[in-house]
């Protein structure tokens, strides 16, 4: 299966001669200290251009602000979506691109600029997916953290909780793969040496897989308490007109409101 790759200035909208409109638009936005071809961006990058025939994909590339201090970093979050949000919107005027085609994906930090990308479209566009947000200087009501009124679905996969990820609810589906928090499988050993970077960059990797093996994360859903808790298992909320079958919902990719 072929894919391609053009690298142009997303400013230069003349350049982006490949792309389709009527396809959906996938938007990639890295997080803090990281760019275009950081080991958490390139995995789901190369999974869905090995799935070119279906979506067109372009990727923000903030490097200038994000390899700034944190602190400095975490005030530009807004600012920066919505630069990279008014550069979208003429790109989607000059093509013809509609709200409901475009889905927004972002990690850590990237995650809260995805967050504002979608506040500078009033919530319009279709969805936007927050890989691990980063959880340092942001709180459960930072009115720059991505949220659900940013699109018409938000979907939030956790996997670094209380480190440099976090634990609060953003979307209008949250997952909590190993129960959102760190070591996620395979970085035991490797959380101590990358400051849990690991553990950090499993939302991208999970994110990745779902692209190319749809059904490959299965989750149920839980009350909130449940599903951090490390120490019990997770029991589906109950209602009584549903059977345990109906609390199923996909993880990734094919993920909806459920």
């Amino acid at each position: 299966m072929g894919c391609s790759v053009q690298e142009v200035n997303l400013e230069d909208i003349q350049q982006l001669s490949t792309i389709n409109p009527r396809k959906q638009l996938k938007v990639l936005i890295h997080g803090w200290m990281a760019n275009r071809d950081h080991i958490a961006t390139v995995p789901i990058r190369t999974a869905y251009l090995l799935r070119n025939e279906h979506n067109n994909l372009l990727v923000g590339d903030w490097t200038n602000a994000s390899a700034l201090l944190y602190p400095v970093a975490r005030e530009l979050v807004q600012p920066v979506g919505y630069r990279i949000a008014s550069i979208l919107s003429r790109l989607m005027h000059l093509l013809g691109i509609d709200y409901s085609q475009v889905h927004i994906i972002g990690h850590s930090l990237g995650a809260h600029v995805a967050g504002n990308v979608g506040n500078y479209f009033s919530g319009r566009l279709a969805r936007i997916t927050a890989l691990d947000p980063a959880g340092p200087l942001f709180s459960h009501n930072s009115r720059d953290a991505v949220g659900p009124r940013a699109a018409k679905f938000v979907d939030v996969i956790h996997t670094d909780g209380l480190v440099l990820g976090e634990l609060v609810p953003r979307g209008h589906v949250d997952f909590y793969p190993n129960h959102g928090v760190p070591p996620q499988p395979g970085c035991e050993t490797l959380d101590v040496l990358t400051l849990h970077a690991c553990s950090h960059y499993r939302s991208t990797g999970y994110f990745a897989e779902s692209i190319l093996l749809p059904n490959s994360f299965i989750a149920i859903r839980c009350e909130q308490r449940e599903s951090v808790n490390q120490y019990k298992g997770c029991q589906p909320v109950k209602k009584e007109k549903f059977s345990r079958t109906d609390y199923s919902i996909t993880m990734g990719e094919v993920a909806d409101r459920g």
